[in-house]
């Protein structure tokens, strides 16, 4: 999805870089005002850089806007960004100064032609596939028709200027955006529309809604240190993003996975692009310590049901986590048949004759608190210490060491408890 640009020469250094990056991305904060007019730099990026002082002002204005978000993060509970919903209403969001600049640098452009499109903004317009930048810049990338008008719309990503050029080389390190934005000509003017919130990684697809739909433009925007991943479908209307369905916003069946991936995949037989999500279970009943090495595997997969993308299947990596988590999720539903069927009954029940009425009598009498509303936790240990598969109920103190079959089905074959109060010596609990 990334452009790619002529080759700098040699002799461009990192100042020279820096000043670039400055000019193009920052100059039309300062200069959109009235007082000043604006006027989007020369076509040619090496020559008439702007003063130090307008530098420095430039690099004033940004970062004062920044402090702002930074701000608006650090006040959200436990630092993570509010929804969608909460930005747009709270009324405290920092302009979007770079919006302002795109509308002023668009109004010289009189043309549908994409390379005068491409001109306005020192660069090209770009195909989705194409290579990415060495340097970022402002990127243009062609979507095709979106509105039937004959005229393609165009993405436009703005990049951050306090980006170090190693970060940018870096895949573990993706850019941050100052925005993403839709170019959509409306028979006079190109017209332009924000796709998401500035300062976070986005990236974006075009998407099938099914038979005599338009397409759509979905839209993936990925927060916080666990990399919450949040998409939005936008659809062009009157030559703007229009939002036909967000994660963020109102009543929905999106399932955030911590540290997931967003794909989406055409599907001929429903005429439509699904969407896949990938990333580490969040069970809910059994938790696990962030960036633990405890947990499994979540493979949601959602269908578009021509308002909103809605889960239709859920399949989880099979392994001995996974398996703990069934099991405490079964009983907490008190459906006994599905939790028997997560156990070896007879080693388990230590018999020779199991069966699941011995296996409810079992949990009923002695393990009670499998059947009532609790959370329990996965401790994290070396992988091969007895503590390795442990569990926690806080509460009650109590600690669970279960043994599973190495046959790669994973079935319980013993649980163990005991009560381990802090400071004191440990007493045998198990049935």
């Amino acid at each position: 999805m990334l452009m790619v640009m002529q080759p700098i020469p040699e002799n461009f250094n990192s100042l020279n870089a820096f000043r670039l990056r400055v000019w193009l991305f920052g100059l039309v904060t300062v200069l959109a005002s009235p007082a000043t007019g604006l006027a989007w730099p020369p076509r040619r990026p090496f020559q008439n850089r702007p003063s130090n002082r307008v530098v420095q002002a430039v690099d004033s204005a940004l970062g004062e806007t920044q402090t702002q978000a930074n701000q608006s993060v650090a006040e959200s509970p436990q630092g993570q960004t509010p929804p969608r919903s909460e930005q747009q209403s709270s009324g405290t969001e920092p302009p979007d100064e770079t919006l302002a600049g795109i509308r002023a640098a668009l109004q010289n452009v009189s043309s549908p032609d994409l390379g005068a499109l491409g001109q306005a903004f020192d660069t090209r317009v770009m195909k989705p596939d194409a290579a990415p930048a060495e340097i970022p810049t402002v990127e243009l990338i062609e979507l095709g028709d979106l509105d039937g008008d004959g005229v393609s719309e165009v993405v436009m990503k703005v990049p951050g200027i306090g980006e170090r050029q190693s970060d940018v080389q870096s895949p573990a390190s993706p850019s941050s955006w100052l925005g993403l934005y839709l170019l959509s000509w409306d028979g006079a003017h190109w017209k332009v529309s924000s796709l998401a919130a500035s300062g976070q990684h986005s990236e974006f697809r075009i998407v099938r809604l099914g038979k005599g739909v338009a397409q759509g433009i979905a839209v993936v925007n990925v927060i916080g240190e666990d990399r919450l991943p949040y998409p939005a479908v936008f659809q062009v209307r009157e030559h703007e993003a229009g939002v036909l369905w967000d994660s963020q916003v109102g009543d929905n069946r999106f399932n955030p996975l911590q540290h997931g991936r967003i794909e989406f995949l055409d599907d001929p037989k429903l005429d439509q692009t699904v969407m896949i999500e990938t990333g580490h279970a969040d069970p809910g009943l059994l938790e696990f310590e962030p960036g633990g090495r405890r947990g499994f595997k979540a493979r949601c997969v959602y269908h578009w049901d021509g308002q909103a993308y809605v889960p239709v299947q859920t399949d989880y990596s099979p392994g001995p986590d996974n398996t703990l988590y069934r099991f405490i999720a079964a009983l907490h539903l008190h459906d006994f048949r599905s939790a028997y069927a997560l156990i070896d009954p007879g080693r388990f029940l230590k018999t020779d004759a199991p069966n699941l009425e011995q296996f409810r009598q079992l949990i009923e009498t002695h393990w009670q608190e499998f059947l009532d509303d609790r959370v329990f936790q996965a401790r994290e240990a070396k992988a091969g210490s007895p503590d390795a598969l442990a569990f926690e109920l806080p509460e009650k103190h109590y600690v669970y060491r279960p043994t599973l079959s190495n046959d790669g089905k994973f079935l319980l074959t013993g649980l163990e408890r005991k009560v381990e109060m802090p400071g004191t010596d440990q007493t045998g609990d198990s049935p």
